[in-house]
């Protein structure tokens, strides 16, 4: 991650010097959650606007609509550059003039293939199949990007550009830490996990993207069933489905005043009850990382817990969380493209 940084601004020169007014960005799974997590933030630093679309909502009406397409950045990404979803959004995109960028985390990737500009994930190519690495590369991608671009159009200064990258790689060497403290609480509780009847994932709206990413990653490899919301979406229904079986993690970063009175109440129905703090001591049911983690990247800390969850928890179940439950699924599907040698 800090070697991306140290990379950026060579990768990203040439794409903010179109003069983009908007961008759209698109992937499926771990993709989108990268563009969900990250479009905010992308708002801020750019001084434009970024929305994040799963492919399937991205029709002919919302490009036809589109005041200024010839300016519109239309980022379609994919960790393993083959997303047939996402490349179809990207030739719709291409048809109504919009500027195409790639982000993958292979230069040859079949998503490359109509690219006008290729801004690759060079993180190195990950065997797993839930992937991680590129998650946390991905949304450091999109950030920079939006950090050139508000560079460019006069949205932040060069005084807080350089006070970004700082913090940036203060958080990214924060990284470490975390893992190794959340190995540990995950370890002394995986057991209990393992048995988990039903789980229910739930955090600030700012971490949204986190969420459904952290619930994606438990759900591929714990291979239980999971979902995950933003608090204020849990509190509208959701607790209606919660009773003695189930398993509860909230993300607790400071922001909502009313989490430890929902965990008073909900506690009346089960004792499965965890939350994931940045800073103060951790506990049975409370796991903090120990850290001062800054509010405007906490993205990068936070779902440490969840992916070390993913990755130990299965274990005790006999499933190798490394691989996928049908490793040709794709191939059967058909959803994934292949470039053809020449």
């Amino acid at each position: 991650l800090v070697k991306l940084i140290d990379c950026s601004k060579d990768l990203f020169e040439e794409t903010v010097s179109h003069n983009i007014t908007k961008i759209f960005i698109t992937g499926s799974g771990t993709s989108y959650h990268s563009g969900e997590q990250m479009q905010q933030k992308m708002r801020e630093k750019s001084g434009i606007p970024v929305e994040a679309y799963y492919p399937f909502k991205l029709t002919k009406e919302i490009f036809e609509t589109n005041p200024d397409n010839a300016h519109t950045l239309f980022i379609g990404i994919s960790q393993e550059g083959g997303s047939l979803t996402t490349f179809n959004a990207m030739n719709l995109a291409k048809k109504y003039g919009c500027l195409i960028a790639t982000m993958s985390g292979d230069s040859q990737a079949y998503i490359n293939t109509i690219a006008d500009e290729i801004l690759t994930v060079d993180i190195g190519k990950e065997t797993v199949g839930p992937k991680t690495k590129g998650y946390y590369a991905t949304k450091l991608n999109l950030l920079l990007l939006a950090e050139y671009i508000g560079l460019q159009n006069g949205t932040i200064t060069n005084n807080q550009f350089e006070n970004d990258l700082k913090d940036l790689n203060a958080t990214l060497n924060q990284f470490p830490i975390a893992l190794n403290k959340a190995i540990n609480w995950v370890n002394s509780h995986k057991n209990e996990f393992s048995g988990a009847h039903d789980i229910r994932l739930s955090g600030p709206a700012a971490l949204y993207g986190d969420v459904l990413e952290s619930t994606l990653k438990i759900l591929e490899t714990c291979r239980l069933p999971i979902t995950g919301y933003e608090f204020n979406e849990f509190i509208h229904g959701i607790y209606n489905a919660v009773n003695n079986q189930s398993t509860l993690f909230f993300i607790d970063d400071g922001t909502e005043p009313k989490i430890n009175l929902l965990v008073k109440i909900l506690g009346e129905w089960t004792e499965k009850i965890y939350l994931v703090r940045g800073n103060g001591p951790s506990e049975d049911k409370i796991f903090s990382y120990g850290l001062d983690i800054l509010p405007q990247f906490e993205t990068f800390i936070y779902p440490i817990v969840f992916q070390v969850i993913a990755a130990l928890v299965p274990e005790i179940s006999g499933i190798d969380p490394s691989i996928p439950k049908d490793p040709a699924f794709h191939q059967k599907m058909g959803s994934q493209g292949v470039l053809k040698d020449v």
